[in-house]
């Protein structure tokens, strides 16, 4: 953690064009609470550069600022470190040319890396037509050494949380105005890095995300287009590199369109997540964007009985099945193992969720925070909250179904459960944080062979945040 070698935690693209985006972007999306429950019918409108600012925006850009070099966004991220970058392949988005860009959020703006219709190669590489049919795709990359400059080897998982967390976010603003989101884990990955300008190690790339329906002015074959020709700005002034990190990632890397098919035809997971859930009266009727702004990491806790659908139905709206490729409908990889500390019409204790009625073993209050404080690293958060909960994974069962590419989608879906979780949470107008854990205790604990992958406390803030300020216009906050 060497101040002077800290990553930059914007990418930019020396001598390209900045296309602006509209900065005019008050919430307007349905209400979080029918959002989240999966409740808002498609109405699949058409996309403009208004609704991409929206989606850019409440997933992936700048909220607040505390200072002069530090910056909070519109999703979390472990240690605030953001190592994600977003891309847009835009073909039919009204008032922006055909091409390739990359998002700037320091500036709210589209860098464009190349022009044409990039959707054929993209279609090609995640074998899949419909994503030459649509009129827009976003690609989310990882760049490690942005979060493994603090978490070392650890750092790697963090691209695959905050990528989920990330798309917990956009999958709930598509929603809420009624757009068909399709997020794509099986790709070819060296095919996604050629075709961004990126080497595949340094920066590489984590999902392919298609929205609106496809429509049939498609290319028929892949078109070779120049590559973007743009030079990246230094990350830092010594990068560094883990063997482990780039060994890991290239594990389950697929390398032609026939190993991608042949991936997404064997994946499979347990048979217990849901499309909708019923919405609590007590959320009411706040829109889906304005939710976005006013969550933030919640750093103090009230050890006081919270309602009862601050786990229900908070729980249920984070497990709510991800439309994902690797994700088959109705199914799940996580099971849930939950810490309850003080919720009213729950007993304290360890409950564990797979799939049916949830297995639990009641202890005293005292006992259960002091368990979940321990479990999270000593951090009196894991105990100061309503509950706790920590999605898992039987890495045995995935790495048998998914092969060495399923520890990517495990990671994944529990960064969209715990995104979705704190959205949830702070719609009924409390709180929540992502914390770092013990792994094996977790396992031991709970007396469960799976493996957590992620850990968030709920519970009630000792404090009211401020919300988030607007493109271009962020919220300044002191610490």
């Amino acid at each position: 953690m060497d101040p002077s070698n800290q990553p930059q935690p914007f990418k930019r693209h020396l001598g390209a064009p900045v296309h602006p985006l509209p900065r005019d972007l008050p919430p307007t999306g349905a209400p979080a609470a029918a959002t989240l429950s999966g409740l808002v019918p498609p109405s699949d409108p058409s996309i403009d550069c208004e609704l991409l600012a929206r989606l850019l925006f409440y997933s992936a850009g700048v909220t607040r600022t505390a200072g002069d070099n530090l910056w909070f966004r519109a999703a979390p991220s472990a240690g605030n470190l953001h190592p994600l970058e977003m891309y847009v392949v835009a073909s039919e988005v009204a008032g922006l040319d055909a091409g390739l860009y990359h998002f700037a959020p320091e500036v709210f703006g589209l860098e464009a890396l190349a022009a044409g219709d990039h959707r054929p190669a993209l279609a090609d590489a995640t074998a899949d037509p419909d994503v030459a049919a649509s009129p827009l795709a976003l690609v989310v990359t990882g760049l490690p050494w942005r979060t493994a400059w603090k978490y070392a080897e650890r750092g790697w998982r963090h691209v695959y949380w905050d990528a989920g967390t990330m798309l917990a976010n956009l999958l709930a603003v598509a929603e809420g105005h009624g757009l068909p989101v399709r997020v794509r884990l099986g790709f070819v990955d060296a095919a996604v890095s050629r075709l961004l300008g990126v080497d595949g190690v340094t920066e590489f790339p984590v999902a392919v995300i298609t929205c609106g329906r496809p429509t049939a002015t498609a290319a028929a074959e892949p078109v070779e287009l120049p590559p973007p020709q743009f030079p990246p700005t230094p990350l830092s002034p010594a990068s560094v590199d883990f063997p482990l990190v780039i060994g890991v990632q290239q594990a389950g890397e697929l390398t032609t369109g026939d190993d991608v098919t042949g991936w997404r035809t064997a994946v499979g997971g347990l048979p217990r997540a849901t499309d909708t859930v019923d919405a609590p009266v007590a959320a009411g009727s706040e829109p889906i964007e304005s939710v976005i702004l006013r969550r933030g990491s919640t750093r103090r806790m009230r050890r006081q009985l919270a309602p009862a659908e601050l786990l229900h139905w908070a729980m249920s709206a984070a497990t709510r099945a991800v439309p994902a490729d690797a994700i088959p409908p109705g199914s799940t990889l996580l099971s849930h193992e939950v810490a309850v500390h003080a919720v009213h019409g729950t007993e304290p204790g360890l409950y564990q969720q797979v799939n049916g009625p949830p297995r639990r073993r009641p202890a005293p209050e005292p006992k259960v925070r002091a368990l979940s404080q321990r479990l999270c690293l000593d951090q009196p958060l894991g105990g100061d909250s309503a509950y706790t909960n920590f999605a898992c994974a039987d890495l045995d069962q995935v790495l048998d179904r998914y092969g060495e590419r399923g520890y990517r989608v495990a990671q994944f879906e529990a960064g969209v459960a715990a995104g979705r979780l704190q959205l949830a949470a702070f719609t009924l107008g409390h709180g929540g944080t992502g914390l770092t854990f013990c792994d094996q205790d977790i396992s031991d604990a709970f007396d469960t062979r799976a493996a957590c992958m992620l850990a968030v406390a709920i519970g009630l803030p000792a404090y009211q945040s401020k919300p988030g300020g607007p493109p271009g216009r962020p919220r300044r906050i002191t610490r």
